[in-house]
């Protein structure tokens, strides 16, 4: 047991990155007073509902990047605002915060603390690393592969909150009680945090910011259901290109300041050894996630017999029967512990970017944006892939990657559109780049949880800015090569 290990919040933060009480009193007033000037400025050409959502936007990404108030808060804003200023129908975005893929949200963490409660989540990150030796770079790298892995199929957050308690507890076994003064400690977190965020980009249920893209490519783009299987068919062979390239600059620019470690893999056998044998729970856990996701995944089989169970419904499914199957007169998952881990903040904050989202399609202000970038997208081509990436890889870095996915979308889908280009292609490659947050704590789960857990942030933030650049050029290049010669990757 960890005792000593702080706890995560429903957002799978510790908290914000403390400020001085006028700094935190500036934030949360600036947001408000920003979007009050817009709405109330009769801008020549800018109808009230434009300066309405384009405040609301300055408004949301404010709190956002500088986290005044949690950011699930800030996911609330939408309804607030609509209903006071009245600039769009408040019951507009109503369907935003009980739309499917919030029910998929809510599923998919019904099954993960099902996971967490007995235990299977560790087990499986245990038996993942019991392959490791004793090198250091060595460890690094294979941390970093199997959070990768793993993020492609569960929520990143979930991934580093499960392997990083692990890491630690292995630290300590070796004798590293200060993660933030080891190098080798840091680089073992931010190995998970690096490997949940560029692996989270290969299926939808990577993270929030995929299902995100999801919705509005099923609202914007195709008025119908956007499959699972054609997102991992388009995205993974670019998703495993950034885990190369990530790989492969980790193995330089990581230097413990050990080359050996002895005892780690009997450490993992220890461990593996004290969970026994797979216990029923665990066995029921495994099978309701793997029975979830095939249905996700292979949904084109079944749609004509089962029309309505879309991946939303398939994962609640085996929710609600996490409550209802029993074991030895207890239910496999109660609700006062699902309480506890499920993580409410992400959901709130998915449904507040969806809205906005809504809102900047709805009062055509994402069209009016859109016209301002037009010039900047050179006409579309390379220079428009170029612009884009680094709008989106930038505003990962600075606040939550389902945040800027929330603002960046929906622009995309309407400039490309106003160009008479298929905005497909652009939307799967910012899709991608929105995943990739990795040099602050408030970019993404996994480095918010590394900061939390003591890791070193200047090192996270000096490593991470170098590799930022290498990431934009290789997506910029590999995304125009698959825009230009691969026909399927402008389908959905």
């Amino acid at each position: 047991m960890l005792s000593a290990t702080p706890v995560p919040d429903a957002q799978g933060h510790f908290g914000r990155m403390t400020s001085p009480r006028g700094s935190r009193l500036y934030h949360l007033v600036g947001g408000p007073a920003a979007f009050l000037l817009l709405a109330a400025l009769p801008l020549p050409g800018v109808p009230y509902p434009v300066r309405g959502s384009i405040g609301l936007l300055i408004w949301m990404s404010w709190w956002w990047i500088f986290q005044p108030v949690h950011l699930a808060v800030t996911g609330f804003l939408p309804l607030v605002v609509l209903a006071v200023f009245d600039f769009l129908p408040v019951g507009t975005i109503l369907p935003a915060y009980a739309q499917q893929l919030v029910i998929l949200l809510l599923g998919a963490n019904m099954l993960a603390s099902l996971w967490s409660r007995w235990g299977l989540d560790r087990r499986i990150a245990l038996v993942s690393l019991m392959g490791i030796g004793t090198s250091t770079r060595q460890h690094i790298l294979a941390w970093f592969a199997i959070a990768a892995i793993l993020s492609t199929f569960l929520p990143n957050t979930v991934i580093a909150a499960t392997m990083m308690p692990i890491v630690l507890a292995m630290l300590r076994f070796i004798g590293i009680e200060d993660v933030g003064k080891s190098a080798f400690g840091s680089a073992l977190l931010i190995a998970v945090a690096w490997g949940t965020a560029v692996g989270g980009s290969g299926t939808p249920m990577g993270g929030a910011p995929n299902l995100l893209t999801v919705q509005f490519v099923e609202q914007q783009l195709i008025d119908g259901e956007f499959l699972f299987s054609t997102w991992a068919l388009r995205l993974l062979p670019l998703t495993a290109l950034i885990c190369v390239v990530t790989f492969v600059y980790m193995r330089f620019a990581l230097k413990p300041e050990m080359d050996h470690v002895e005892g780690t893999r009997e450490w993992f056998a220890g461990e593996l050894a004290t969970l026994g044998r797979m216990s029923t729970p665990e066995k029921w856990g495994l099978g309701f996630f793997v029975a979830a996701t095939l249905l996700a995944f292979t949904r084109q089989l079944y749609a004509d017999i089962l029309p309505g169970l879309t991946p939303a419904f398939a994962f609640l499914v085996f929710g609600i029967l996490s409550f209802a199957v029993r074991h030895k007169g207890e239910a496999l998952l109660e609700w006062k512990y699902a309480q506890r881990h499920m993580v409410w903040g992400l959901i709130y904050l998915f449904a507040g970017g969806s809205a906005l989202g809504m809102i900047l399609s709805e009062t055509g202000t994402a069209r009016f944006l859109a016209d301002q970038l037009i010039p900047l997208a050179g006409g579309g081509g390379f220079v428009a892939i170029v612009v884009f990436v680094f709008l989106t890889v930038l505003m990962t870095q600075i606040t939550n990657n389902t945040a800027a996915v929330a603002i960046i979308v929906p622009i995309t889908i309407t400039t490309f559109q106003s160009l008479g280009m298929n905005p497909v292609p652009f939307v799967y490659i910012v899709a991608a780049a929105g995943n990739y947050g990795l040099m602050l704590p408030s970019s993404s789960g996994g480095p918010a949880l590394a900061a939390g857990y003591g890791v070193n942030l200047k090192m996270m933030f000096t490593r991470g800015l170098w590799l930022m650049p290498l990431i934009l050029v290789t997506l910029v290049g590999a995304g125009y090569l698959l825009a230009t010669f691969w026909p399927a990757f402008g389908v959905v």
